[in-house]
């Protein structure tokens, strides 16, 4: 257990993890998918796709797919994190590509 005012222990740095999470908000990412992104990346570090735009077409690729808006989120972060983006329709390439 860590005490208040004691640096913690572990590996994972709050402060790394702050700083990740500023940056994503900057770039635009909500506080949800800020979070776990960080999380992914402060966990497993250069093993995670932290590409935005990437990011940005799976969240839209998920919301034409009929998911809401928070579970879009999600899905596109562990989209991300597998490597494995959803197939993307016909419908989605020409609406999000014009």
């Amino acid at each position: 257990m860590r005490k208040a005012g004691q640096e913690c222990s572990c590996e994972h740095n709050p402060k790394a993890f702050q700083t990740i999470w500023s940056h994503l908000k900057k770039d635009g990412l909500e506080d949800q998918a800020a979070n776990h992104m960080a999380a992914e990346m402060v966990t497993h570090g250069e093993d995670f796709d932290s590409s935005i735009e990437q990011y940005e077409r799976n969240l839209a690729n998920f919301k034409e797919k009929g998911f809401n808006h928070h579970a879009a989120q999600a899905m596109a972060v562990e989209a991300l994190e597998t490597g494995d983006n959803p197939r993307e329709s016909t419908r989605f390439a020409r609406i999000y590509l014009s």
